[in-house]
């Protein structure tokens, strides 16, 4: 038989090769920040609070195997497994890295006791479950996997706090206003950064990942969650999927899989459809690398919940 010709690329494909779009400058500028900040970089008091929110996320864990919730992300872990790459917390199984970082992610926040950032609020289950997953299965070190939760939650808690959500009275007996929106759409986003420094990723691979992540990021569903009763296991989205989401968007990228790389950029992009009402474009790169916002971690004395 002759030898049939390829035909020649449409428009489409070519697109889709290149990735579809150019790079927008808050993914420019996270990329940059994400490929080139080192240990060096971080100050200490940074350093000290991602020691804590680690150690305290592993104590979380373990205890949310006291829980039905927390058993059941174990067991299906177990059951997608997948290469042994990575531990879930409180047992001698590996599996995935994606599927320890969806057990984990959820055995962390079973109780309602893992730690609270000041303007991500539980974020810290969604990225210290990813971290810890792609540090063991990449055989990082210690520094590493400090450098890579302070990437996370930077770039989480800065996209949180350029954001703002659309406000409704609560009912007459609460003195609360709480957000008509609000979810951890962004600690996926999170994730990206800590995973792409694991990987080693380029810039352009760092843009594709966050491109791919913010159409694969959870709903805002926290107030749903609050006037919902009784409340399910899944409360205001489960943070082991958008740990999962993290990972499966970065080792996409890694693949050569593309994102919309204008995320943040256009009148329908990232904080729009995820439901806010306002975004401070400018606000969200000010002082990037020399202002952190990641240490701003408290910590619960107590459990709050099942």
């Amino acid at each position: 038989m002759a030898h049939r010709p390829k035909p020649p690329a449409l428009p489409v494909d070519s697109l889709l090769a290149k990735g579809g779009n150019k790079v927008g400058e808050i993914t420019e500028k996270f990329a940059d920040f994400i490929n080139t900040v080192q240990f060096s970089d971080l100050p200490e008091y940074v350093v000290h609070e991602m020691e804590r929110v680690v150690l305290d996320s592993i104590g979380c864990a373990i205890a949310g195997h006291s829980t039905g919730r927390g058993k059941i992300a174990a067991e299906l872990a177990m059951k997608l497994s997948g290469p042994h790459e990575s531990t879930v917390i409180g047992t001698n199984d590996k599996v995935s890295c994606a599927n320890a970082a969806f057990a984990n992610g959820e055995l962390m926040n079973a109780l309602d006791f893992d730690a609270i950032s000041s303007v991500g609020g539980h974020d810290v289950p969604t990225i210290v479950s990813a971290t810890l997953a792609l540090a063991e299965s990449t055989g990082a070190s210690g520094k590493d996997l400090i450098l890579a939760n302070a990437l996370a939650l930077e770039i989480s808690q800065r996209l949180k706090s350029a954001t703002k959500g659309i406000h409704i009275p609560a009912p007459e007996k609460d003195k609360m206003i709480w957000p008509a929106v609000h979810g951890y759409t962004t600690a996926v986003l999170g994730a990206v950064a800590g995973a792409s420094k694991f990987l080693n990723l380029d810039k352009e691979q760092v843009s594709e990942a966050i491109g791919i992540a913010g159409y694969i990021c959870p709903p805002s569903t926290f107030r749903k969650f609050l006037d919902t009763t009784p409340i399910s296991m899944i409360k205001y989205g489960p943070p082991g999927w958008g740990a999962q989401a993290g990972i499966t968007a970065t080792l996409l990228a890694e693949m050569g899989y593309t994102g919309d790389k204008n995320l943040f950029e256009g009148e329908y992009c990232f904080w729009r459809y995820i439901g806010k009402g306002e975004w401070n474009m400018e606000g969200v790169l000010e002082d990037l690398g020399s202002k952190w916002l990641c240490n701003q971690i408290q910590y619960k004395q107590y459990p709050c919940g099942l």
